[in-house]
């Protein structure tokens, strides 16, 4: 029996289509798109994102995509992944395509990878410092010159906002099979797990005030209510499609 590995590059060889074409194509990077061929899925990202660049890249090569995240949870349900062999991975590294030789450098995929990850990390944590501080100048000056209070700036996937003097309920509707995950802000208390997915038309509620942290698989798979009253999923980056977090503000 095929690992999914095997079947992915099965799949983008009979295509006939590079790694580099279609982590372009999918807007997965090409190192998790390598691992998830060699069957190595012991990525830093949370099995949520892992499920979701599998269903990508699986309908992108015509696989049918649920039958290749249901495998990746049985490897986990295992807890033994299965791995090729280490010089399997370095021999399909892009030495086989012109057009990427220039850039394989001597550092194999997996340190290559965890470089990424902390360059990645370093940008964003000094990106992050630089907005607080900006904010936090606008604010002051909106304090000072205008003398009455300034209204917080909004991010890029800001929090939805209901005015509420007690309790709130909040209500999950998958419209197909899929995964939520809330998480209580202010203590980190996990209240709906996506250990357990939602079936198709399942619906859960909650009665919380404060403000929820909301990771979905698919925003376009879930509809989320306050008090009966339909709220807006924020739109995502790119490279994310349609699975990401948000925050849900209910004082």
């Amino acid at each position: 029996m095929q690992t999914i590995g095997e079947r992915l590059e099965e799949a983008r060889k009979r295509k006939g289509i590079s790694v580099r074409e279609a982590a372009e194509n999918t807007k997965i990077r090409g190192d998790y798109l390598q691992k998830f061929e060699a069957n190595t899925f012991e990525i830093d990202l949370p099995p949520l994102y892992i499920r979701g660049f599998l269903r990508s890249y699986a309908r992108y090569l015509e696989l049918d995509p649920e039958r290749i995240v249901n495998d990746y949870n049985a490897l986990l349900t295992e807890g033994k992944p299965v791995r090729r062999e280490t010089r399997e991975v370095y021999g399909r590294v892009d030495f086989a395509e012109a057009a990427r030789s220039k850039d394989v450098s001597e550092t194999p995929p997996a340190s290559r990878a965890a470089q990424d990850q902390a360059l990645l990390l370093k940008f964003g944590l000094l990106g992050g410092g630089a907005i607080v501080v900006v904010v936090i100048i606008i604010l002051l000056f909106k304090l000072v010159f205008s003398g009455s209070p300034a209204k917080a700036p909004q991010s890029v996937q800001p929090a939805v906002a209901v005015q509420a003097e007690s309790a709130q309920t909040i209500t999950f509707t998958a419209t197909d099979a899929t995964r939520i995950k809330v998480v209580q802000e202010s203590d980190g208390t996990v209240l709906i797990s996506d250990t357990k997915p939602f079936a198709r038309n399942e619906t859960r509620s909650l009665r919380k005030t404060g403000t929820l942290v909301i990771t979905v698989e698919d925003r376009t798979r879930v509809r989320v209510e306050v008090n009966g009253r339909l709220m807006e999923i924020p739109v995502f980056p790119a490279n994310q499609g349609n699975y990401g977090k948000f925050r849900l503000d209910l004082n």
